[in-house]
């Protein structure tokens, strides 16, 4: 018997024995189930009620007021890299509100004050992965979460490990910048208001992207110093001044992952220190640094690490550091601590152990504060009291590698 015979039978028997359940839930039909036994579970004849119609086309928007406790999780989806993908939790009830597909190679959204719009820059390429290679600064609303425009740049994106710095927004919103690396070092300037591509600007030595007013950004450099870029109204030119070295790259480097307090902006340091960079001048001003680690800590080897191990709540200046125990190389390991310092006093306030192993933190901005974290299997968003500590709830299904929190700014 050939192979087309073969499938030919096959389908026969499969659509005999079909027949034959369906008569027989016939025959049996009118004859009414008996009583479940105690303990037993009571089973339902699905049958008798018809399938509710799906309806298609139909878009849902959300509450049109940016809730406090809304949180964007930004998914890497390194095993399906052209799929990255943002999504949207609220963090009083742990459930998902929406989602927003986001090309390849996702790092994370840029969110301004006015939350009319949200800006995203994506990669895409013709063949999915291949092809011609597109790059966009896509623009979203916020409700609906649905796309409104694109903006196209030059196509050498920054693909990295996911990083908050790798773009950024002016203080007034107005430009977004976007870091380049081919492996020559650049920036994109994008105009968000007119919806075009403004300027490409060289940073050599120098990485990602920080705000630093309505016109300016600045970017962190190979020898410790700071690039503070300048831009015309236009965003079509810029002028660059390097600064003096503020760290030591090579005894204590910071983390890139800094926190800005109106003009001052936050780095943590491997070995224990915190480097204040004010940003209110023509030139930086920089801080004398203030060790957040103790000399008993240090003996004990504790360590600042994680993908996100920085946070900071505004209002009440209290800074949030996630803490593990390690070598001088494991700056991004996990941490089973969050600890809290008042950045007026520079004391520490209190030491929050959480649930599981965390590779990312951040802190809601509004007056009662929730402290969300990423645990290290990626599997769950943790959400905790921020000024207690105590634990409150958990988000799970997360996507493939949420890596990144993103708690948008309040008015």
């Amino acid at each position: 018997m050939n192979i087309t015979r073969i499938c030919l039978f096959s389908i026969f028997l499969f659509l005999w024995g079909c027949e034959a359940e369906q008569t027989a839930a016939t025959d049996g039909a009118s004859t009414p189930a008996a009583p479940a036994a105690d303990g037993d579970v009571e089973l339902i004849d699905v049958s008798k009620e018809p399938l509710v119609k799906d309806t298609f086309g139909k878009v849902e928007a959300l509450p049109a007021t940016l809730h406090p406790h809304w949180v964007w999780i930004a998914d890497f989806a390194a095993s399906s890299m052209p799929d990255g993908r943002a999504y949207l939790y609220d963090g009083d009830t742990a459930r998902v509100l929406g989602m927003l597909n986001t090309g390849f190679s996702f790092n994370a959204l840029n969110i301004p004050v006015h939350y009319r719009e949200i800006y995203s820059a994506e990669t895409y390429y013709a063949r999915t992965t291949r092809g011609k290679r597109t790059d966009v600064v896509s623009i979203y609303d916020p409700f609906r979460l649905t796309p409104i425009a694109e903006i196209e740049i030059p196509a050498k994106r920054a693909s990295t490990m996911p990083r908050l710095a790798d773009s950024a927004l002016t203080d007034d919103d107005r430009f977004m910048s976007v870091f380049n690396l081919t492996p020559a070092a650049s920036l994109s300037i994008v105009d968000t208001v007119e919806r075009k591509f403004s300027a490409e600007i060289m940073t050599p030595g120098c990485a990602m992207t920080y705000a630093a007013g309505d016109r300016r950004f600045f970017a962190l450099c190979g020898d410790g110093s700071l690039l503070m870029v300048n831009i015309t109204d236009e965003g079509e030119g810029a002028v660059i001044e390097k600064s003096e070295p503020f760290f030591d790259v090579h005894k204590d480097p910071i983390l890139e992952t800094g926190v800005r307090l109106g003009d001052t902006w936050y780095f943590a340091s491997v070995l224990g220190k915190i480097h204040g960079v004010d940003i209110s001048g023509d030139k930086p001003d920089f801080l004398d640094p203030w060790w957040y680690l103790t000399g008993e800590d240090r003996q004990a080897n504790w360590r600042v690490g994680g993908m996100q191990p920085v946070a900071l709540h505004n209002k009440s200046r209290r800074l949030y550091l996630l803490m593990h125990q390690g070598d001088f190389f494991t700056y991004e390991d996990p941490g089973p601590e969050i600890w809290v310092y008042d950045l007026a006093t520079q004391k520490q306030m209190r030491k929050i152990k959480t649930n599981h192993p965390s590779i990312s933190i951040a802190v809601s901005q509004d007056d009662a504060p929730l402290l969300y974290t990423i645990t290290e299997d990626l599997s769950s968003l943790d959400i905790y009291d921020a000024t207690s500590g105590e634990y409150l709830r958990s988000a799970s299904e997360l996507g493939i590698v949420p890596l990144l929190i993103q708690v948008p700014p309040l008015q």
